[in-house]
């Protein structure tokens, strides 16, 4: 959380923005006592109080040697634990260990699927053609990476087969946690976006023509390597296209290590950038504040989710909600959020063709970017209501509760 990781003066990462902005709700209401739990990279277990929320850090190198849950449990009382993540080892031992508190585990991805889809249509010879030292060293390039997936997915089995509640958004991570455990009982709740999306709101005369903005995309699942392929074959039609991709630049590494050593990914990645003339097309614009990322999505003609699997992702929400034009893969959750040529546009992830037609049409009809907007704004704006997700968790969390008496 940021304003717990500068109290600590800790560096704030890029993920879980959905539990910084419901404990934020949480935190100001007098009949919840809030407590958030996370292993760090530290030598020592601290207790640290922000905002109303309890923080508990402790050391990750040794929490299966150390029964960090027990203290942390027996300190603040919980009656409900709401665990995120199936895939950390820290919440495999807290369902392990601890059954007298009810817990309910969250579902983000479904790593066990996940690492089906890791490569994204990359064939083994591409694959082996552009496979560099640092993919045979470090665990997250080609080979590895799916490797640390696969690793991974013991965990989540192992968690899932313990848990006796999850809570997830779609139909497609319920049906894959089941199939981990055809017991789990499952609650549906979407996931609540931050405040700063809320307040902005795409319109035809704020944006900048054929601009397409794409969320960290650094590894193969993301796909990148398909719209790099879709640009390729709108170049000639839009000479001025731009493609911004926001997060991590794995193109242009700071560090002079990565520099040296660039991983398979990025080194096909370049070639695709070369084969179809893209140098002056691609915009990295580095980790965005929630407040510069929702400013973006109003800058740009479209948004493209184009992984090759995802879970009702927070990016498409985000886009949705500010109402930016929506182009997203047809797999895993996406059809849960977003109505095919009502809200946006799906499409089979590994066809660029269909992408650069999408694009094609948004570009072409203001009108149609226009009613798309429209659409998807007014329909994930019910969806992601702050006052009905706030009211859907806690219900959850009383009937545990009650369940547990």
């Amino acid at each position: 959380m940021p304003n717990a990781a500068k109290a600590m003066g800790l560096t704030a990462g890029h993920a879980v923005s959905w539990i910084d902005a419901m404990s934020k709700r949480l935190s100001v209401r007098e009949d919840i006592k809030l407590a958030i739990a996370c292993p760090l990279k530290c030598d020592k277990p601290q207790i640290t109080e922000v905002d109303n929320i309890t923080y508990y850090t402790f050391p990750s190198k040794d929490c299966e040697k150390v029964d960090y849950w027990t203290c942390i449990i027996n300190s603040f009382k919980p009656e409900v634990i709401h665990a995120y993540g199936t895939e950390g080892k820290h919440n495999y031992l807290l369902l392990k260990n601890h059954s007298e508190v009810p817990i309910v585990v969250s579902l983000q991805g479904i790593i066990s699927e996940y690492e089906h889809h890791y490569y994204a249509g990359i064939d083994f010879s591409t694959m082996l053609r552009y496979t560099t030292l640092k993919d045979i060293l470090v665990p997250t390039g080609f080979f590895s990476g799916r490797r640390s997936f696969i690793r991974r997915a013991k965990f989540e089995k192992a968690i899932l087969k313990l848990a006796k509640y999850v809570e997830g958004r779609s139909i497609w991570d319920r049906v894959s946690a089941r199939n981990i455990n055809p017991e789990l009982e499952y609650y549906f709740c979407p996931r609540l976006i931050r405040a700063p999306f809320y307040s902005e709101k795409w319109s035809v005369d704020r944006m900048e023509r054929h601009s397409v903005l794409v969320h960290q995309a650094h590894y193969p699942i993301k796909g990148l390597h398909f719209v790099f392929e879709a640009l390729g074959k709108l170049k000639k039609k839009y000479p001025d296209i731009k493609l911004y991709v926001a997060g991590k630049d794995i193109l242009h590494p700071e560090r002079l290590s990565r520099r040296l050593m660039p991983g398979g990914y990025a080194q096909y990645l370049k070639h695709l950038i070369k084969e179809n003339q893209l140098e002056d097309i691609i915009h990295y614009t580095g980790f965005l504040s929630a407040e510069k990322l929702a400013k973006k999505l109003t800058e740009v003609n479209a948004v493209v989710i184009p992984s090759s699997i995802e879970n009702a992702p927070n990016s498409l929400a985000e886009g949705e909600i500010v109402g930016t034009p929506t182009i997203a893969t047809y797999v895993g959750g996406n059809m849960d959020m977003l109505e095919h040529n009502k809200d946006g546009f799906l499409y089979c992830y590994n066809e660029p063709n269909m992408l650069a037609e999408y694009l094609s049409q948004i570009f072409e009809s203001d009108d149609l970017a226009n009613c798309l907007s429209e659409h998807a704004r007014a329909t994930a704006r019910k969806r992601h209501d702050p006052d009905t997700l706030e009211k859907t968790i806690l219900g959850i969390y009383d009937s545990l509760i009650l369940k547990n008496k």
